[in-house]
C-alpha cells in the first residue's frame, strides 16, 4: 500500500470530502463498516460499495488507483472466501464485497483527512504519551522510507542486485536493513535531543480544532446512515430492502455530491 501517496492526497485535496469535518467522516466510516458487518444482502452491499466509490470520485481521487489499493487488504479474505465455494458463488462474492467495501471506506477516510486531524480526534481516547508517540512515529516513517529508497537506488547503481545470485542479494539487503536500523536509532536520539533543547517535557503542545459543521458533512453521513438503517431493519424483520430504494438513494446521493462539487468551485 502506497502510504506516501495516501498522505499526499489527504494533505493536498480541497474537495467536498476534504472539507467535511473529521467527526462526520469518522462516524460515516463507522456506519459503513457496521453495515458491512451486519449486512448479508448482496444488492445492499453492492449499493453500499457504489456509494463509497461515488464518494471517492467526489473527493477528486483516482477511483481506479483507490480500488487497486483496496484490493490488497481484501486479498486476505480470499482464502476464506474460497473455502465457502461449496455453497455456491453467492457467499464468496458477499465476503469479498464486504472486504473491498470496508477497505475502500477506510482508504477514503485516510485519503481525505490529514493524519494529525484523525489522531487529534481519535487520540482523545488515548493517553497523551501514546498519542504523541503515534504522531512522531508516523512522521518519522516517511524519513525512514526515503532513506530506504535512497539505499535501494544506490545498491542498484552499484550492482548490488544481480540476477541468479540470491544469497549475495540477500546479504546486501540484510546489510542495508542493518544500516537503516542504526540510522533510525541515531535520528530518534537526535530528534529527542532537539526537542529537549526546545522545551519538550513529555507532551507536545498545540490544539486540535475541527471544521465547523457545514453542508459538506451531511451527504456522506446521511447516506451511510440510510444503508445502516436498511441493514438493521433487514436483520430485525428478515425483510430485505428493494432494489428501487437502493437505486433512489444512490441517485439522490450522486446528484447531491455533484451539486456540492460544482457549487464549491
Amino acid at each position: 500500500m502506497d502510504i506516501a501517496r495516501i498522505d499526499y492526497w489527504a494533505a493536498s485535496g480541497g474537495s467536498v470530502m476534504h472539507k467535511a469535518s473529521v467527526p462526520s467522516k469518522t462516524l460515516a466510516t463507522a456506519a459503513v463498516i457496521a453495515t458491512v458487518i451486519i449486512g448479508s444482502y448482496l444488492p445492499l452491499l453492492a449499493a453500499l460499495y457504489l456509494m463509497v466509490l461515488i464518494s471517492i470520485r467526489a473527493a477528486g481521487l483516482p477511483v481506479v488507483k483507490v480500488m487497486v489499493i483496496s484490493v490488497l487488504p481484501g486479498l486476505f479474505t480470499l482464502l476464506f472466501a474460497l473455502s465457502k465455494l461449496g455453497g455456491g458463488l453467492l457467499i464468496p462474492v458477499i465476503i469479498l464485497l464486504k472486504a473491498f467495501t470496508a477497505a475502500s471506506a477506510m482508504i477514503l477516510l485516510l485519503s481525505t483527512t490529514p493524519y494529525n486531524e484523525i489522531l487529534g480526534f481519535v487520540g482523545k481516547l488515548m493517553p497523551r504519551v501514546l498519542r504523541d508517540g503515534l504522531f512522531m512515529t508516523y512522521r518519522s516513517f516517511f524519513i525512514l522510507l526515503n532513506l530506504m529508497n535512497n539505499f535501494i537506488t544506490a545498491l542498484r547503481l552499484r550492482g548490488g542486485f544481480q540476477p541468479k545470485k540470491f544469497w549475495r542479494n540477500s546479504g546486501n539487503i540484510g546489510s542495508g536493513v542493518g544500516i537503516l536500523f542504526i540510522n533510525a536509532y541515531d535520528k530518534s536520539q537526535r530528534l529527542y535531543d532537539v526537542m529537549s533543547i526546545r522545551g519538550y517535557s513529555g507532551r507536545l503542545s498545540g490544539t486540535h480544532r475541527y471544521r465547523a459543521v457545514s453542508a459538506n458533512d451531511l451527504p456522506y453521513l446521511l447516506a451511510a446512515a440510510v444503508f445502516l438503517g436498511e441493514a438493521v431493519y433487514a436483520m430485525q424483520s428478515s425483510r430485505q430492502g428493494s432494489l428501487y430504494s437502493f437505486a433512489a438513494v444512490l441517485i439522490v446521493y450522486t446528484f447531491t455530491m455533484e451539486v456540492l462539487r460544482f457549487w464549491k468551485r
